[in-house]
């Protein structure tokens, strides 16, 4: 149990990282950027902005870090007992400390936890398709020209139109297995979901 909640954590932990990262790499730069170009807005209070936003990327980095290492070290591991070739640069998963690793050569992949240690082998033949799904949300677009003159002036209303958007991708494989036949992985976009699906049919495939 207090395996599963440590995986757990840190999956949280990993998914979480990478957006804060970003967010405070940037944040961090700006405030950087406006203190050194603008005296005006120079003060202490803007130099702990930035000593906090960059501790917080730094800190979301080394975590990001840990994790990829802790995952490669396990790889490493497997390929050394089992004699195989699995490619810790293809950590479908990562950050999560769950994920797949695949050995093209040897037609064998491999579910492995990077915080128990522990690790499932299966042929090539235990994924039967993989895809990425989505949902939708609507958003709400305000035009200011298009709308109806507004009487005894010469403005028009402004327009509201409501579109569709894509969100929530997520990488699905489906494996022969009755009791657990879909592994589902968040993606960070639709890019990273494509790509995950060109680098899976090269893997399969090439």
């Amino acid at each position: 149990m207090a395996a599963v909640l440590r995986s757990v954590g840190v999956a949280l932990l990993g998914a979480f990282a990478v957006p804060i990262a970003g967010i405070t790499g940037i944040a961090s730069v700006i405030s950087l950027l406006v203190f050194i170009f603008s005296s005006e807005a120079r003060s202490f209070g803007l130099f702990l902005f930035f000593l906090a936003a960059a501790s917080t990327c730094y800190f979301a980095l080394k975590t990001l870090q840990g994790i990829a290492k802790r995952g490669r070290l396990l790889v490493e591991s497997i390929n050394a007992k089992e004699n195989l070739n699995l490619n810790p640069a293809n950590m479908l998963g990562y950050p999560s400390p769950a994920f797949f690793v695949f050995d093209k050569n040897s037609r064998k992949l491999a579910i492995c936890n990077s915080i128990t240690g522990d690790y499932k082998l299966h042929g090539f033949n235990y994924v039967l398709q993989w895809y990425y799904e989505w949902g939708t949300g609507t958003r709400m677009d305000v035009g200011i020209t298009g709308g109806a003159f507004i009487p005894g002036t010469n403005m028009r209303e402004p327009t509201i139109t409501h579109s569709e958007y894509k969100k929530n991708f997520t990488l699905v494989l489906e494996v022969a297995d009755e009791n657990n036949p879909f592994f589902k992985f968040p993606m960070q976009g639709e890019s990273p979901a494509k790509r995950w699906c060109a680098k899976l049919n090269a893997i399969f495939n090439g």
